[in-house]
């Protein structure tokens, strides 16, 4: 019986890896006999994204749920603020923010690609009702979502 030097050096093979036995250890045909594997696909673009809130009367309620848009560009972010801008400011106060992110290092950080929009709807400031601002709203989000923009709610 030969010793694990023995059998180490009359392999001609470098590359052939031994059991604690002396047998060849045998793979899977495309060595996926690895703990990790690098990631081939691109993860493409990165997407933009904007919450937005509504709060009825100074509360939050589940009247209007808080829903979040991704978009694949900045511009796409801003024409989307900016078509809310367009539609509610000059009755309604909007506040705009960036979305902080925690860090690495445990911080928080805006990245720039997320914006937070929070729409106060007063009963006493507008002529209008709430079932008419809510369809407004949606027709926004519905031309959101016929472009591509993709929701959800939170």
């Amino acid at each position: 019986m030969r010793g694990y030097s023995g059998i180490m050096s009359t392999s001609c093979n470098q590359h052939i890896e031994l059991n604690g036995n002396g047998d060849k250890v045998h793979h899977e045909p495309d060595d996926h006999h690895r703990l990790w594997e690098a990631h081939t696909q691109s993860r493409g673009q990165p997407l933009w994204h904007l919450r937005v809130r509504v709060l009825r009367d100074q509360c939050l309620r589940g009247d209007c749920p808080a829903k979040s848009f991704e978009f694949k560009t900045m511009q796409g972010l801003q024409q989307a603020t900016t078509q809310l801008e367009a539609a509610f400011s000059d009755v309604f106060r909007i506040r705009k923010c960036g979305l902080d992110t925690p860090d690495a290092m445990g911080g928080r950080v805006n990245d720039g690609r997320s914006e937070n929009v929070t729409i106060e709807f007063e009963t006493e400031a507008t002529a209008s009702g709430w079932g008419e601002f809510l369809a407004t709203l949606q027709r926004i989000e519905g031309e959101w979502k016929m472009e591509g923009v993709g929701a959800s709610v939170l």
